[in-house]
């Protein structure tokens, strides 16, 4: 199985990845796009955020545990490091929910800085919430598809 490691900008929090995404998407939602405004990291800072969906026994912090920062915005849990402001995860508040994790792929470090296929977005969601438009042709929900919990409605 394939294993993946990052860190936030500053390096403080160390991660591990076991496996491939369940899949990959732009958010533009308000509350990934406030988080975002507080990094260090200008990558971050794109108007929207890049993440990778895991389950939760996926997802290892290896190291700076202490050093994560909790942010409770609109239902969900925005684990960031307390130095550098990076988001590195965002989880439900509902633990009914909390099987799975958005990882920002911002912190993940991949060999010669390449993103592999399986890190390829596939989705933009929360689309009417941008702040400015993606020319490009992947699907663009007006909140999330039904699987995620929206309503599938496109843009």
């Amino acid at each position: 199985m394939m294993q993946y490691t990052g860190a936030c900008f500053c390096r403080k929090i160390h991660f591990t990845l076991q496996g491939e995404p369940l899949f990959t998407q732009y958010c533009h939602c308000n509350k990934c796009r406030k988080v975002a405004s507080h990094s260090q990291r200008a990558a971050d800072k794109i108007g929207y955020n890049f993440t990778a969906a895991y389950l939760t026994d996926n997802f290892q912090i290896t190291e700076g545990l202490s050093e994560l920062e909790t942010l409770g915005l609109n239902h969900s849990n925005l684990m960031c490091c307390e130095h550098c402001h990076s988001l590195l995860y965002g989880i439900s508040q509902d633990q009914a929910l909390q099987a799975g994790i958005g990882v920002n792929i911002n912190n993940i470090d991949f060999v010669d800085e390449l993103l592999p296929e399986s890190f390829q977005p596939d989705k933009h969601i929360w689309y009417s919430d941008r702040i400015a438009d993606c020319e490009d042709t992947l699907p663009k929900y007006k909140n999330s598809p039904k699987e995620q919990g929206g309503t599938g409605e496109l843009i």
